[in-house]
């Protein structure tokens, strides 16, 4: 049997599309879908780019830059949205899939990358489901009411911690879940195992994030 990719479906009815999965001879690399997802990031990227929703990092900035200065540092960090959008996706894919195949038994490679493209459709459906409150309500990242970011608020000012718990999505969740449930289908591993290695593969992914954050700001303010 050769596994088809339907990303729609294997939201709605996992079990039957992770049992597919599992018993499929072949696995193909399904490109179209996954260039699909990079389109959507990039889509939803730009629109960002284009209102300035990606500049809540540096607005704390604005009363040391001239207007001038400021508006380069919109355009710095929109392109860097935009490749953000583009890398961001890539290096979920590979690292999460390496790390299931890595330390999991009885899982193929492709079977990791099928599971992690679905789990990166899922953070997009939620940059989805955030970007109205973005438009209409001002509502940026670390204030959506789909994270932890917007109680972090409430603990600290620190802008990185903001962004650490911003990360940690209802959308993150389900991902997870997700990865939980197909890898104890797939694997002989048992559940402990497998949500610890979940976790700490996220939490590292978090914080490269974070990291990443830092940079930006850092170049941003020595451009």
């Amino acid at each position: 049997m050769t596994y088809q990719l339907q990303l729609i479906r294997s939201l709605v009815d996992p079990a039957t599309k992770v049992d597919q999965l599992r018993f499929s001879e072949v696995i193909p690399i399904h490109l179209k879908k996954i260039l699909l997802i990079f389109i959507l990031s990039m889509f939803l990227a730009v629109v960002r780019g284009y209102y300035g929703l990606n500049t809540a990092g540096i607005s704390h900035l604005i009363s040391s830059y001239s207007v001038s200065q400021f508006e380069m540092a919109k355009l710095i960090v929109a392109i860097g949205g935009l490749i953000e959008s583009l890398f961001s996706p890539a290096i979920y894919m590979i690292l999460i899939s390496l790390s299931f195949w890595a330390f999991l038994d009885e899982v193929r490679y492709r079977q990791a990358l099928v599971v992690s493209t679905i789990s990166v459709f899922i953070l997009i459906v939620g940059e989805v489901f955030l970007l109205p409150f973005e438009l209409l309500l001002g509502i940026t990242a670390y204030t959506s009411p789909f994270a932890l970011g917007i109680l972090s608020h409430f603990i600290t000012d620190n802008l990185y911690v903001i962004h650490f718990f911003s990360q940690i999505s209802l959308f993150l969740v389900a991902a997870i879940a997700f990865q939980i449930y197909s890898f104890s289908k797939i694997s002989s591993n048992g559940k402990g195992f497998i949500f610890l290695l979940t976790l700490c593969a996220h939490v590292l992914l978090i914080l490269f994030a974070v990291f990443l954050l830092y940079l930006a700001s850092f170049l941003t303010f020595n451009y």
